[in-house]
């Protein structure tokens, strides 16, 4: 009821008068409102601000829908008592009734708000990519009507907006109106237009919605004469409508339509596309394409593409929209407004997502940088049939009439297992394979291919400053495809289906990725225009335009594109003709495929390399197992795994990353630089051109810096530090490969140098002369088809590698010279080996190189130099033959007598070491390629832009890494495989490998000097002189490291070149080429000074005896310090005295008489033949000396100091029988020993029966070899002449007992039992002791010297 206070102010009257609005103070008002979805009603308004940029602009109107619901007023029954209560004259039954009239009144139809509106009729809901095709059957109509001049289609979208003119009638004034919605019609493609195009057929119209729209199509007739008419265009159009859904079907995910078309904005399914990338860098190299977007106000009368959609067979002419070069596409990348705040505004008026604009957080402001956005179609291909100017690739591949599988051919015969499925595979069909799927191998998925026909929009008779899509060159990108589909949020940058203050449109999204192999790069190939005749550059137009994507069905919903390929073919020069073919291919990958083209995990390729290393493992060992099971070998050595490893590889790593240490640190320098700006954080010189050198005149005679010309210059600079590096490096390590070594004193210092100084001079020509073959090779991989003819490459470089190997083997003279030039030149043919054709190439190139390498490595390297030997004396045999047939009279003198040397030489190499030296040099230059090759293939992806290898070579950087990982995979199983190598070469050709890497070890941890080649007395005579300089460093680490050196010296040299040759660069004509070589040298010294002098601070190489010369470091002058007396006398001078015994004479004398029989039992291993033969001189020399030393301590009787003269006796019949006899019972026996000697090795317990030790365990036999042939000979008189082995091991084994005692034990007793013979204290008068000592055995020495004693006591009584 009213208050008192409303009744007396008015507010509320007591009487309300019948059939009028009640008072609202008697009632209560409901409003009626309707929901679809339970979370928007009717009773929401909806608004869309203009912009949300706060502006003093706001002329716009907003985007407004009006709420719309029903009121009820209800007056309640209490209400009703009261009044009737209170105010008689207050009729309840009239009041009722005007109730019900009222009830009656509202339940009438209203036309207005519930019958059929005309105005929303024939509106087609557009979501986000959908795509319509209108047809238009026209066939029946009038030949006399018109189009445009009697009747247009019109064709209306939502939301748009627009300014209409009008005119205000008082003054005759033209106002702008801007409606919303636009009530101007769409502007239909040209070719739809033109007057050219009969309009008495099917006309087609393609629409592309590139955000939530609607569309109405009208046939307005424009002329009073079409109104006869009007049933000829009643149901003459079809719609057909198609979305993305095969790139990605994952059903869960949604969006919410704009409220611009849907009222209670309704969750939809979300679109998934394939973007397509273009930006700025695109069009620095290639002319902008003629199908660019549309922009801001071009989409005023709605934000939808629209093209002319006819075949090929239709024999409509193709016409050509009229594209004009305004500034606005000139411009295309700058802000075509006048600020940002502008630009702004436009985004948000036409919800525009080809822009550059971003919000900064910090200040609110915003920016516009505009240098990439994501194409909902394809770039560069229109006016073609079907599609007009916008081709979007899903609707290309999803076209379930239109895709084809590939035509029956070789590749895919007409039983090819495909051909049983459609190409668009129903979504419950589709199989994937993923990295474990090996087995399955192929996927059943979406497979289109299909032909367009299109026309060149670019005037062929003309040309452009930049090359035009279709005169790019191989290697050059169009643009690029996001690998992954993109949802609608992506695509537009924005959050909501409505505009928001931090919408960047599609480049927001391209920013957020940190990975390039996020892009697929469209990669041109116009490898077919060699085939035209002149040059194909410019002018020269390609007529089939293939367009090849390659995808990884991930799983059964995605799917993920891996290459793309734009071939072009057949070309010809005829400007008159604009048509081409354009051809698109899409196809899932196989299994192998995918591995090539890196579309795993990298788990996977890990564990693929894993596969491939043990592969190379399992095939070294069973090469072992069954030269074990075949070998020769009487004694054959076992297997030895650990050993090998120990002996080998740590040396190769220690020294491999001792080199690297230098090499990074000037490598780094280098980097900084040239390239020092890409550490510049604040992004203030992306492109380098205020750094360093860059600010000054690129060559002296240029007037200005050309920026175009910065990259080359800097490309060229890289290889001009880079050849600085490489002669540094090559002058230190020609001066350490051949140092100067100080002469004896009874030789000149003038041959020494002289010799060195040839010999540096050898090495260091011979390696820039290296260099420049490699740089051939290298620039020979990078031919277009060096990939397809990659083995043949291969085959020749492995000979070609064998040639060069002895030609400079036979320059340089040494092993140790030609081992780091060779090792480059395997290491540069292992870089080429990646311009393979794809991955999998690559892979097949290691395991064919494995091949190759066991080949050589067992057989190819040891058995060349007997080949070439037996050539060489089967030439000079048949030169023989031929001198003989000719007259001597014809030959002159011939006193010359041929050379045997080198055929003894041969007939006895296996008994020496040069085989092995050479096999185990050739090893250590594997090995250091192996470990070496990862590092340069990371300053090549360093300095990719630089050395272009992988540009040439077809590989991402993102592909580079795969590459890198195998290197490093590989490593350990190589290692192995080398391991079982080394043990297979000790069965096949009988080689002490490991006693003699024991004894390079022991060796060079007992060297005199701190580095190894400055030894002047460890030169083994004994060895060839081509070997003896290798065999001095003992394969250390000091060997690697300096190979090391001097490898990557030779690889530089190489990289440096070949980035001057590809800049073109002219190092002379460079201002900064004086600087770039003084800051590479001083910084080379730098590191050589500083690393030195750390090496010696942290004792790396220290001398294990350094200091047995300790008094040399006494200080002489001034006053003594005590201290380092001190220091002196407690940590060197011990060592200094026992040194001092263990070089005196009598150590070697007692050395000799106690290792007597273990130096006899390795004299026939020592004594070769062949060494025998070629150091008899030398040999006779020492064993004069050691008998004259002998004799001079033993015989007090001559003073003299010459020693000793023995004649050759001369032997009468019965002396030279009784030696018969002697070496006769000497080779019985050692044949006999041989036989047994397996038996007693199985003999050996596990532990020592004197101490019960279990180390240096040996067996010892109870009874002599002697005793028990004497035995065998009792019971089998008949194998007196002739052994019987079978009866010889059982009779052995029958007889013999065995002991197993270990060395040290060995050691104390025969300490005891001289100890027993030093303390025997018998007299000479004792004549039972006389008799003991006369019947003792003898040793060979004092044989001699009582055979010599008694011939001169003879000689002196007589």
């Amino acid at each position: 009821a009213c208050s008192d206070d409303e009744i007396s102010r008015g507010l509320c009257a007591n009487v309300p008068s019948p059939s009028l609005k009640l008072n609202p103070c008697f009632t209560s008002e409901v409003i009626v409102d309707v929901s679809n979805n339970g979370d928007k009603f009717s009773s929401d308004s909806t608004s869309i601000p203009y912009s949300l940029v706060d502006s003093d602009k706001n002329d716009s109107p907003e985007f407004e829908l009006p709420p719309t619901y029903a009121t009820y007023y209800v007056i309640h029954e209490r209400v009703l008592d009261t009044f009737e209560s209170n105010n008689n004259a207050i009729n309840r039954k009239i009041l009722i009734s005007s109730f019900e009239s009222d009830e009656e009144n509202c339940n009438l139809i209203s036309s207005h708000e519930e019958e059929h509106r005309p105005d929303s009729d024939g509106w087609f809901e557009a979501a986000y990519m959908n795509q319509f095709h209108l047809s238009f059957d026209w066939r029946l109509l009038p030949t006399h009507l018109v189009y445009g001049e009697h009747f247009q289609l019109a064709i209306h979208v939502v939301p748009s907006r627009c300014n209409e003119q009008k005119c205000s009638d008082p003054n005759r004034h033209i106002r702008y109106e801007e409606n919303i919605p636009c009530l101007q019609p769409m502007q239909l493609p040209e070719w739809f237009t033109d007057v050219s195009i009969d309009k008495n057929q099917f006309m087609n119209i393609t629409l592309l919605a590139l955000d939530d729209a609607r569309f109405r199509v009208e046939i307005q007739l424009t002329h009073g004469l079409a109104l006869p008419f009007t049933d000829f265009f009643a149901r003459t159009m079809t719609v057909l409508g198609e979305k993305p859904q095969r790139a990605k079907t994952d059903m869960s995910a949604l969006r919410t339509l704009s409220p611009l078309i849907s009222w209670e904005e309704r969750s939809v399914e979300m679109p998934w596309i394939f973007g397509i990338r273009y930006d700025e860098a695109y069009s620095q190299s290639t002319s902008l394409p003629m199908n660019l977007p549309l922009r801001w106000k071009a989409f005023e009368r709605g934000r939808v593409l629209i093209g002319m959609n006819t075949t090929y067979e239709n024999t409509a002419p193709t016409i050509k929209d009229t594209n004009v070069d305004t500034e606005e596409r000139r411009d295309f990348w700058s802000n075509p407004y006048q600020s940002e705040v502008i630009a702004k505004e436009q985004t948000d008026l036409y919800f525009e997502t080809f822009h550059g604009l971003s919000l900064d957080q910090s200040t609110g402001s915003y920016d516009f940088d505009l240098h990439s956005l994501i194409l909902p179609y394809l770039p560069y291909f229109s006016n073609c049939r079907e599609f007009d100017s916008y081709i979007p690739l899903w609707a290309l591949v999803e076209s379930s009439t239109e895709c084809k599988l590939p035509r029956v051919s070789s590749q895919y015969p007409d039983t090819w297992w495909r051909r049983e499925i459609q190409p668009l595979p129903h979504q419950d069909d589709v199989e994937a394979i993923g990295p474990s799927d090996f087995m399955s191998f192929y996927p059943v998925a979406d497979w289109c291919e299909r032909k367009l026909h299109c026309s060149f929009e670019e005037s062929l008779s003309s040309t452009d400053v930049t090359p035009r899509w279709f005169e790019a060159d191989s290697g050059s990108s169009l643009f690029s495809i996001l690998r992954d589909p993109i949802d609608y949020y992506q695509y537009t940058g924005r959050n909501a289906a409505t505009v928001g203050a931090n919408d960047g449109g599609g480049q927001r999204f391209l920013d957020t990725i940190t990975t390039f192999e996020t892009f697929i790069p469209a990669k041109v190939s116009r490898s077919p225009a060699f085939n035209v005749e002149g040059d194909c550059a410019a002018l020269c137009f390609p007529r089939r335009v293939t367009v090849d994507i390659s995808y990884y069905q991930v799983d059964v919903h995605s799917k993920r594109i891996v290459q793309v390929n734009v071939v072009y073919d057949k070309f010809d020069k005829d400007t008159t003709n604009d048509e081409y073919e354009l051809q698109f291919k899409f196809y899932p990958l196989n299994y192998q495929e995918l591995v090539t083209k890196f579309a795993f995990t990298r788990g996977l390729f890990l564990m693929l390399f894993s596969y491939i290393g043990v592969g190379t493992v399992i095939v070294a060992l069973i090469y072992w197992a069954v030269l074990r099971l075949t070998t020769s070998l009487e004694n054959p050595p076992q297997l030895r795994i650990s050993g090998y490893l120990w002996l080998t590889f740590p040396p190769a790593l220690g020294g491999l990353l001792l080199g690297l240490i230098p090499i990074a640190l000037v490598t780094a320098v280098s980097f900084y630089l040239v390239k020092g700006y890409t550490f510049d954080t604040t992004e203030s010189d992306t492109d380098g051109r205020r750094w360093l050198f860059a600010n000054t005149r690129l060559q002296y005679s240029d007037a200005t810096i050309d920026p175009d010309l910065l990259h080359v210059t800097r490309q060229g600079r890289t290889g001009l530090a880079f050849f600085t590096m490489a002669l540094a490096s090559l002058y230190v390590t020609t001066q350490w490969f051949v140092p100067i070594k100080e002469p004896h004193t009874d030789q000149s210092n003038t041959k020494p140098i002289t010799t060195s100084t040839w010999k540096r001079s050898n090495l260091l020509v011979s390696s820039i002369l290296m260099s420049l073959f490699l740089v051939c090779i290298v620039e020979w991989s990078f031919w277009e088809s060096f990939g397809t003819y990659i083995w043949e490459a291969i085959i020749l470089m492995k000979f070609l590698g064998i040639l060069i190997g002895q030609v400079m083997d036979n320059q340089l003279g040494e092993a140790l010279l030609s081992a780091p030039v060779m090792t480059s030149f395997g290491l540069v043919q292992a870089v080429v080996t990646m311009s393979a054709n794809d991955f999998m190439d690559f892979l097949l190139s290691y395991i064919v190189g494995f091949g190759f390498l066991l080949l050589e490595r067992m057989y190819i390297g040891p058995l060349l130099s007997g080949v070439l030997n037996w050539s060489y004396n089967t030439i000079s045999a048949m030169t023989q033959s031929v001198k003989k047939l000719v007259p001597p009279i014809l030959l002159g003198d011939q006193n010359d007598s041929p050379d045997d040397t080198n055929s003894e030489a041969v007939l006895e190499n296996e008994e020496t070491l040069e085989p092995l030296l050479g096999s185990y040099t050739s090893y250590s230059c594997d090995v250091l390629s192996l470990l070496y090759f990862p590092f340069i293939m990371v300053v090549i992806m360093i300095f990719r832009e630089e050395a272009e290898m992988m540009k040439l070579y077809n590989i991402k950087e993102s592909d580079m890494e795969y590459y890198l990982l195998f290197a490093l995979v590989i490593i350990p199983f190589q290692i192995m495989a080398d391991i079982f190598m080394q043990n297979s070469l000790e069965l096949l050709h009988g080689w002490k490998t490991y006693e003699y890497l024991q004894y390079c070890r022991v060796r060079f941890l007992q060297r005199e000097m701190w580095w190894k080649g400055l030894e002047t007395n460890t030169l083994d005579e004994c060895i060839e002189a081509s070997l003896r300089s290798v065999d001095q460093l003992c394969f250390s680490s000091q060997y690697y490291m300096l190979n090391t050196l001097h490898v990557n010296a030779i690889v530089y040299l190489v990289l440096g070149i070949v980035m001057m040759a590809r800049a073109k660069y002219n190092a002379f004509g460079d201002p900064a080429m004086s600087s770039i070589i003084m800051v590479i040298l001083l910084c080379s010294i730098a590191v050589k000074l500083v690393l030195t002098r750390i090496a010696t601070f942290v004792g790396l190489w220290s001398i294990r005896h350094e200091k047995r010369r300790w008094h040399e470091k006494i200080q002489v002058n001034g006053e003594p310090q005590l201290e380092q007396w001190s220091n002196e006398q407690f940590t060197g001078h011990d060592e200094y005295k026992l040194e001092g015994r263990m070089t005196s004479d009598t150590f070697r004398y007692k050395f000799l008489r106690y290792n007597r029989s273990w130096l006899i039992e390795q004299l026939p291993d020592m004594l070769t033949p062949r060494m025998t033969q070629r150091s008899r001189p030398y040999l006779m020399n020492q064993l004069a000396r050691i008998l004259g030393s002998i004799d001079a301590d033993i015989s007090s009787d001559s003073e003299a100091d010459d020693a000793p003269e023995f004649d050759v006796p001369a032997m009468n019949p019965s002396t030279r029988e009784m030696i018969r006899k002697w070496y006769g019972e000497a080779g019985r026996f050692l044949r006999l020993s041989r036989l047994v000697e397996p038996i007693i090795q199985q003999a050996k317990d596990d532990v020592c029966e004197k101490c019960l030790g279990r180390g240096s365990l040996r067996v010892e036999t109870c009874f002599s070899i002697e005793e028990m042939n004497r035995r065998f000979i009792i019971e089998y008189p008949e194998c007196k002449d002739d052994i019987d082995q079978v009866l010889w091991k059982r009779f052995w084994q029958r007889n013999q007992a065995y002991s197993t005692i270990c060395f040290p034990c060995v050691q104390r007793r025969t300490k005891e039992k001289y100890q027993q013979i030093l303390d025997d204290d018998r007299s000479s008068d004792d004549a039972e002791s006389i008799g003991d000592l006369i019947t003792s055995e003898l040793d060979n020495a004092s044989s001699a010297i009582l055979a010599t004693w008694y011939s001169k006591a003879r000689h002196t009584l007589r």
